[in-house]
């Protein structure tokens, strides 16, 4: 029950925020597990798989990072845009 003169966020907005938060959990654990699996079946083809199994978690976690900031830098450049035509309107 929502009380007299108590405003709740935009839904969209806190939605979208929730979205990224869990995109970027994702992806990090995605990468980890993909690349660091990777890394596992290449030391076990080719010896040596404890070094394997490193490089491919900090690559797969490298990339994870840089996707997520990508994809926050564009949801940035797109609010700062669509901010800017409303403001000239």
């Amino acid at each position: 029950m929502k009380a007299d003169g108590a405003d709740f966020p935009n839904s969209d907005d806190s939605r979208e925020t929730a979205d990224m938060a869990w995109r970027s959990v994702s992806n990090l654990t995605a990468g980890l597990l993909l690349y660091g699996g990777l890394g596992w079946f290449l030391g076990q083809k080719f010896g040596h798989r404890n070094a394997f199994i490193a490089v491919g978690s900090i690559l797969g976690i490298g990339l994870a990072l840089y996707l997520t900031y990508a994809r926050v830098s564009a949801m940035d450049r797109n609010t700062t845009t669509s901010d800017r035509s409303k403001d000239q309107q």
